[in-house]
């Protein structure tokens, strides 16, 4: 189903997060249930469980997101800032890879004289998590998106020790202990910015922010 309108998107966001949430649900039921020997195995796989969720749906959404500005069909004029870079990306890449002036030319010509024809927002593999969604990566992929960082600035060093080294070393298949009370906890924060970066994403639908 393409993206072509608000309820598409909501509909979109919401299903994706439903399922993520029910599966997560599953592996704590589990580990309530299980047997002191198998519980440490059983909480070292929730982990990158739940790595492996946090990374796809902000994959999902964000893509979802770009999607759905995508169809609005807007000129660059009417772009927020943010998407009109991103809809340049692709001419400054190159632009900046070379010295030869035709690159360049594109970049003036693209700035002076296209503001007012129809943009075509990339969202085809824009949202680059590099498999190692840290931190710095999320904060370039959701100020990408014209949404706000600072909602998730207490959070830096659990997603950047507590969840991505974690899952890494688990990953990596290096034996690591962890405590059931921790993997809760973390379980807890990471739907609750899953929650919080779906409701940026509504919220920016509803209030236009995708426009200048």
């Amino acid at each position: 189903m393409k993206i072509r309108t608000e309820e598409n998107l909501f509909d979109r966001l919401s299903e994706d997060l439903i399922w993520r949430k029910r599966e997560i649900t599953i592996m704590r039921w589990l580990i309530g249930q299980a047997s002191p020997d198998r519980r440490n195995a059983l909480l070292r796989a929730t982990v990158t469980l739940i790595y492996a969720h946090w990374e796809g749906f902000i994959k999902t959404a964000g893509a979802s997101y770009l999607e759905f500005i995508h169809f609005r069909r807007l000129k660059h004029s009417e772009l927020a800032q943010n998407f009109v870079a991103l809809s340049a990306r692709s001419i400054l890449r190159q632009a900046g890879s070379t010295n030869k002036i035709a690159s360049h030319l594109e970049v003036v010509k693209f700035f002076t004289s296209k503001l007012e024809e129809q943009s075509r927002i990339p969202y085809q593999n824009e949202i680059d998590t590099g498999a190692n969604l840290s931190s710095v990566l999320l904060k370039d992929i959701v100020e990408t998106l014209g949404l706000e960082f600072s909602p998730y600035e207490t959070k830096t060093h659990l997603i950047d020790n507590q969840l991505l080294r974690n899952r890494n070393t688990i990953a990596h298949g290096e034996y690591m202990f962890i405590d059931e009370d921790s993997v809760n906890e973390l379980l807890t924060e990471v739907l609750g910015m899953l929650e919080m970066f779906r409701t940026q994403i509504d919220n920016a639908v509803a209030l236009n922010a995708y426009r200048s």
